[in-house]
This record gives structure tokens, sequence and C-alpha cells, in this order.
């Protein structure tokens, strides 16, 4: 798994203690696999994050509460990106992740709520959704935007929207669990077990027949299903 995310630029985050960075019995980051990349907590996650050791181990997300983490600057300019998230929740974890560039007041985010996962623009530019199972079954959401093309995957389920997002020609953070630096926002922080966390700064997996592309996404179904 780790082979296949490195070999197409991916960076891959698990919820573990030795990936933690903690600071007076806080946590403060979260790195990488590679150790070189590491995600600080979220200007308003003042503390609020926590672990649970499982198995297999969790980001604990409350509901109302920033427990989110930011890659300041994660891609120099949103031309392609793709998230995948392992997590498990009760249908309503919220947000999951955004690309935020601070242009047009506009941002690209992941989101579950009211049986449907979501992925649209602040804007309302594009947007999709596909249905939630019930129970808390681990999940496997994916997030692709190939500078053309929205797309969104749940397990085997997909959809895509074509057009032209305004706003992401530039500078982008990416956020897990919150959807920008701000504070408050309580309404879109909903309750979630985070176990992994997959983000490609450049690169769009959803929709791609390139054969590093598809391996990786069936690497990334393999591992879901034989791990959780």
């Amino acid at each position: 798994m780790g082979e296949a995310v490195l070999r197409t630029g991916g960076t891959r985050f698990v919820a573990h203690e030795p990936a933690l960075v903690r600071s007076n019995g806080g946590i403060i980051g979260w790195r990488a696999s590679q150790l070189a990349v590491e995600a600080a907590a979220a200007a308003p996650n003042t503390g609020n994050s926590r672990f649970d050791a499982g198995p297999p181990g969790a980001l604990v997300f409350v509901e109302g509460q920033n427990c989110g983490f930011t890659l300041s600057g994660a891609a120099r300019k949103v031309e392609a990106f793709t998230v995948a998230a392992i997590y498990r929740s009760d249908g309503e974890a919220k947000t999951l992740a955004s690309v935020f560039t601070g242009r047009a007041n506009n941002m690209i985010f992941l989101t579950e709520g009211d049986g449907v996962l979501l992925a649209k623009d602040r804007q309302g530019t594009l947007e999709l959704s596909l249905p939630v199972p019930r129970g808390r079954g681990v999940k496997l959401a994916l997030l692709g935007f190939d500078g053309h093309r929205l797309r969104l995957g749940l397990g085997a389920a997909r959809a895509e929207a074509g057009g032209d997002i305004p706003g992401l020609a530039h500078r982008a953070d990416f956020f897990i669990g919150c959807r920008s630096n701000r504070a408050g926002l309580a309404k879109t922080l909903g309750a979630w077990l985070l176990h992994e966390l997959l983000f490609w700064p450049d690169r769009c997996l959803l929709g791609s027949d390139a054969a590093d592309d598809l391996a990786a996404l069936a690497a990334l179904d393999r591992h879901v299903r034989w791990t959780y």
C-alpha cells in the first residue's frame, strides 16, 4: 500500500501513536508515514484532538468541536488532487476534508450528513452526492478533481460532474476534519473516527487510465478490505 502511494506522489497519514506529535499531553500534529510531512493542528483546534488506540487506531472527532489538522501550502496551484478517507461514523461525520485557496471565497470540501456523502465547492458551482450505507462499518470516501471534472467515490460507487470552479488556480491549504482556520463553524463539525487519510496534491486518481493510478486505487481498495 505504501509503495503505491509513494509511486503516485501521495501522502499517507495513519492514526497510530508513533505518528502523533504531542505537547503537554495534547495532540498538536500528525506525521505522515514518510515522516517528512506533518499536518499541524488547525488554528481553532486548541487541544481538542483525541486518539483511540483501537485496534484499529483512530483520531476521534467530536461534534461541534474543531479537532482538525492542516497542511499549509499543500499545493502550489490547484490543478488536480485526490483525497481518500478511511473512517467510521453514524452517518453524520460532517466535514471530512477540504482544499482551500482563500481566493474568490471558494473551496472544495467533502462532507457527510443526512444520509449522503457530498462533494461541492462553496460557491455551488459543482455538487455531487452518493448515499451513505447505514451502520458503523468502515467506509472509504474518495474526492478527486482534475481541473475540469469533480469526482466522488464511496466504496465502489462513483459520481462525477464537469465544470470550471473559480478561485482554485492559487496556492492551497489542505484541511483534515474541518474547512479552514476560522473559529466557529460548529455546525460543519461532526462525530467520527478517522483511521487513515491520504492526499495526492497534484493528481486525480479517479477517472484516470494511467497504470500507476489504477494500481494505487486497487491497492487502496484491497487495503481497506483486508485491514479493516
